[in-house]
């Protein structure tokens, strides 16, 4: 594979570049609604984090530049496609390899925000719950069962007074399990505002309406770990700020 610089990226148009390192790690903040890789069965005109094709058995995107140079994009991990935030990826493979390591050892610290409904019965703390994957109308669904631990740590951040009864919480997952923070939201009986999936609808619909915002407000906000790459100690920390619309909904 060729060497790429930033500028040839393929970057959906409403994501951005938020770090780009010697070492071969690269940020991207995903946008909301955009999905990290391609489904298999997907729409046709769905919005995917690279404007490329998709290899699932090697998890990269690939592409020609005007050269007919061959180039790719390692995904080490992924997002919802309603979640917006930080993802990471590599151009170079062995880059790649060392970071999924990590995430699949838990060793990755991730920090995410959420505005949530406010439950005065719902405590911050460390979250443990226990959840399973089902298909419903052929739709992936996640619920409390005998399934995976989720484990989660969570402080209630900022409380809006007012009729909405609005919170900004951060948590900081120590597992990865799909829809995790938004089943475990909903839970407590805090659904995160515009989970069209597991939210409360109508409190969806009086924001949209109020605020013109119409997505999840979760937010994949920092990321820190460390890799060792040809005998150096590499640490990598990015941050990516709340998005406005999101920030909107608080003011």
């Amino acid at each position: 594979m060729n060497l790429i610089t930033q500028q040839e990226l393929p970057l959906d148009k409403n994501s951005q570049l938020l770090a780009w390192e010697e070492s071969g790690i690269i940020a991207i903040d995903k946008a909301a609604g955009v999905l990290s890789h391609p489904n298999p069965n997907g729409k046709r005109n769905a919005r995917n984090l690279l404007i490329a094709d998709y290899i699932s058995e090697d998890e990269c995107y690939e592409w020609l530049d005007p050269k007919g140079q061959t180039h790719r994009f390692y995904l080490c991990h992924r997002l919802d496609s309603p979640t917006s935030g930080i993802i990471i990826g590599s151009c170079d493979s062995e880059t790649a390899n060392l970071i999924k390591e990590k995430f699949a050892n838990r060793e990755v610290r991730k920090t995410y925000h959420a505005v949530t409904c406010f439950n005065p019965k719902a405590k911050e703390g460390h979250w443990v719950d226990r959840l399973i994957e089902k298909r419903v109308d052929g739709k992936l669904r996640v619920e409390r069962g005998n399934g995976s631990t989720c484990k989660a740590n969570v402080r209630f951040l900022q409380k809006k007074k007012g009729a909405n009864h609005l919170q900004l919480i951060e948590l900081r997952p120590s597992t990865g399990r799909t829809h995790q923070l938004r089943v475990q939201c909903m839970l407590r009986k805090m659904p995160i505002v515009g989970d069209k999936t597991y939210g409360d609808f109508s409190l969806n619909r009086k924001v949209k309406k109020e605020s013109k915002l119409d997505r999840l407000c979760l937010h994949a906000s920092n990321i820190e770990f460390s890799i060792r790459k040809k005998g150096q100690e590499i640490n990598f920390t990015c941050e990516s700020p709340l998005p406005r619309l999101i920030g909107k909904v608080l003011s």
